[in-house]
């Protein structure tokens, strides 16, 4: 599959944070951010004139530059060698990929090959999400993970002691990353990835929901996430900017949801909601 990458340089880092959010509205699945720098990707198939005219109109309210261009099919590990570091959340979890050292004085440890995939706890979003988890009981849960990515969150619920988890992504690349990261991580059983949209989620019933995704993609699935979680369940949410929670708070309201409590870094925030 060719992917059309987007090179955005905003004005600061606090720009740079509100496109992201607004381009994964948009269609774009993978991020690369350096502080004010982005890197955006989308499968060049699904490229259009409409696409090109909401960056057009990004720039009428933000202050930014961008080029485009076509990668065919690379060597993706090689790219991310170069520049992918080990994160430590919270000084309990490192999350590393297979290159990297192991730190024995650190509790916790996720391997992750980044590829074409979102979710390296690089984002302050995934990193709140791994934080928040570490704050939950998961053992003997059943877990949902709704736009896995790497599959980062559903490896770690497991690597917590969920009984079962379902992870799903609609993206293939994320699918075929999950589903290595799963070896690399030891995780034999317990643990379902499936290339699928949300509505796989009807019709089951989930002790854990993860859902770190956008706004937009969160409030339209409100009715699905309640329908899904069980009587005392948790619902963590995550890729919401913090402007933007009081929207999303306000539409689970009207579904039964309340906010138990939330995490913020640089620009975003983690939400745990209940019923």
């Amino acid at each position: 599959m060719n992917y059309s990458e987007y090179h955005l340089i905003a004005k600061d880092e606090a720009t740079a944070e509100i496109l992201i959010a607004l381009l994964a509205e948009y269609g774009f699945d993978t991020f690369e951010q350096n502080e004010s720098e982005i890197f955006a990707y989308m499968p060049a198939q699904n490229i259009s004139d409409t696409i090109e005219e909401k960056i057009i109109d990004l720039q009428l309210q933000f202050q930014f530059t961008y080029t485009s261009k076509i990668y065919e099919d690379k060597n993706w590990n090689e790219e991310w060698e170069k520049n992918f570091q080990p994160v430590v959340v919270a000084n309990k979890v490192l999350i590393r990929a297979p290159f990297h050292d192991q730190d024995k004085t650190i509790p916790h440890e996720i391997i992750i090959e980044p590829r074409m995939s979102f979710g390296t706890g690089h984002h302050a979003s995934t990193y709140l999400m791994i934080e928040h988890m570490l704050e939950i009981e998961f053992a003997n849960k059943t877990v949902c993970d709704a736009g896995c990515g790497t599959g980062i969150l559903a490896i770690f619920a497991a690597l917590q002691g969920a009984k079962q988890v379902l992870a799903f992504d609609n993206n293939e690349w994320a699918y075929n990353n999950s589903i290595d990261n799963k070896g690399l991580n030891k995780i034999d059983e317990g643990v379902i990835f499936e290339l699928a949209e949300l509505d796989i989620m009807q019709q089951k019933e989930f002790d854990i929901i993860l859902a770190n995704i956008n706004k937009t993609i969160i409030i339209e699935n409100l009715p699905l996430f309640k329908s899904s979680l069980l009587i005392n369940g948790t619902l963590l949410l995550s890729g919401i900017l913090i402007s933007d929670l009081p929207d999303v708070i306000a539409e689970a309201v009207k579904h039964g949801f309340q906010l138990r409590n939330s995490k913020t870094k640089d620009d975003w925030v983690c939400a745990e909601l209940g019923f």
